[in-house]
Parts: structure tokens; C-alpha cells; sequence
């Protein structure tokens, strides 16, 4: 199918302007959730049809999340804060910083989860890492890497992955799994954006080091053999293929 057929396909259900939409996509235009980005597109222009349609397919698995957290009955109150910052906050409507690389249901889990995580830390209120991490950790297979060391390389990264501290491993969840931009980081986490892209590449960083470290004890190589197992231009691929695949 072309790209303006995909386009006018996901504008059929909300009756949109093919020209507006495709507009309103510019860089995101290539994004592999474009049926939800067509979706997103009209509850901005205020189809009440497609808000009812958002809020009845995802806000039943945010509710989901947000009760595996034990936040203590705050999951309406929850809800209702989101609603509010999705479609009506002041300095712009939340929602339209989904960028269409994620998933919709957990781009807006990413927000709710963050949020309850915010009101229990003021309440004082302890959150075990289980608790928080409704955001899978990834299961060992792992498509993206293949050839000799493929099961160590595997095996590397999900153990790295899994060692890095929880707030690192949110943010790498909400940037390569829930598709979240700098700038719906920056937002979301209440810091400048190049704070946002600096906390971004750290916990990338400090993964791929972790990487290394584990190959060069697995596998009794030099750094730079290690280098070309990890083959590091396709790491973050690796890494989004890991947590989508553990969704």
C-alpha cells in the first residue's frame, strides 16, 4: 500500500482531512502507528467520537497499571489528571507529543505511571520495583543481533539492561519502547530538553559499557573484537526489538 493510501486509510474512520492530517504528521509521517497517530490527529480536532474510542481501548490498561502500583485508590484521580493534560492543558495538549514510534496504550501509561510515581514520592509512600515496572523487563530473545555471539550478545544485554538503576531503565522504556521524544520527556520528567537528551545518552552509555564489560568476561575477546560483536550502530535497535518483544 502507498504511503497516501495508508494515510487516507487511517483517516477513513474519523473522516479527516487527508491534507491536514498529512500536515500534522510531517517527520512522523514514516511512523509505524499511523492508524493511532490518525487517532490522536482527531481527538486534537476535537472529534468527541475518537476521544470515546481513545479513552475505551487504553485507559482501561493504564487503569491496569496503575493498580498493579497499589497507589492506594488514586487510580480516578489518576485518570482524570491525565485526561485533563491530554486534551486540555494550558501550554498544549499533552497528547499531541506522541510521535507515533510506540505503542499509544503505553505512551499514555508512561504518563500515568510517572505521575503516580511523583504523588506516591511526596506521600512518602515506598514502590517496589516490580510494583513500578508495568513497563516489562525485556525477556531474553533477541532478533536484532545474529551470527556467532548472538546468544551471549543477547544474554549481555538483557543482564546490563536489567542491572541499571530503575529510573534509568523507565527512561530508556519511555524513549525506545512508549516512543517518547526529548521534547515529551523534557515535559514529562518537568526538566530542559537538553537535560531530557543528556540523561537519555548517560543511561545509553552507561548500558553499552555494561555490555562490553559482560562480552570481554563472556567471551575472553579484546575490547575491540568486543566491539564488533556488539556492532553498537544497531544497539539501540537491539534494545527497542528486546522491549517490544517482552510487550
Amino acid at each position: 500500500m502507498s504511503a497516501d493510501l495508508s494515510i487516507s486509510a487511517a483517516c477513513a474512520p474519523w473522516k479527516l482531512d487527508a491534507k491536514a492530517f498529512e500536515k500534522w504528521l510531517g517527520a512522523r509521517r514514516s511512523a509505524p502507528q499511523l492508524e493511532a497517530l490518525a487517532l490522536v490527529f482527531a481527538c486534537l480536532q476535537g472529534n468527541s467520537d475518537a476521544v470515546k474510542a481513545l479513552e475505551s481501548a487504553h485507559f482501561p490498561k493504564v487503569r491496569s497499571a496503575l493498580k498493579k502500583m497499589n497507589v492506594g485508590g488514586l487510580e480516578d484521580e489518576l485518570i482524570d489528571w491525565m485526561r485533563f493534560e491530554l486534551f486540555a492543558r494550558e501550554q498544549g495538549p499533552l497528547l499531541a507529543t506522541y510521535t507515533g514510534k510506540g505503542d499509544l496504550t503505553g505512551f499514555l501509561r508512561a504518563i500515568a505511571v510517572h505521575e503516580a510515581l511523583k504523588r506516591l514520592k511526596k506521600q512518602k509512600r515506598e514502590v517496589t520495583p516490580d510494583a513500578v515496572a508495568e513497563l516489562p523487563v525485556p525477556e531474553v530473545e533477541l532478533a536484532a543481533m545474529k551470527g556467532a555471539y548472538g546468544k551471549q550478545f543477547t544474554k549481555a544485554l538483557d543482564e546490563s539492561f536489567r542491572s541499571l538503576e530503575l529510573s534509568e531503565r523507565n527512561l530508556l522504556r519511555q524513549y525506545f519502547l512508549d516512543g517518547l521524544s526529548i521534547d515529551a520527556l523534557a515535559k514529562l520528567h518537568d526538566i530542559h530538553r537538553a537535560t531530557a537528551a543528556r540523561r537519555v545518552n548517560a543511561a545509553k552509555e552507561k548500558l553499552t559499557d555494561l555490555v562490553k564489560q559482560k562480552l570481554i568476561a563472556e567471551l575472553q575477546m579484546g575490547e575491540s573484537s568486543v566491539q564488533d560483536v556488539i556492532t553498537l550502530s544497531n544497539l539501540d535497535e537491539s534494545l527497542g526489538t528486546l522491549l517490544r518483544k517482552s510487550g
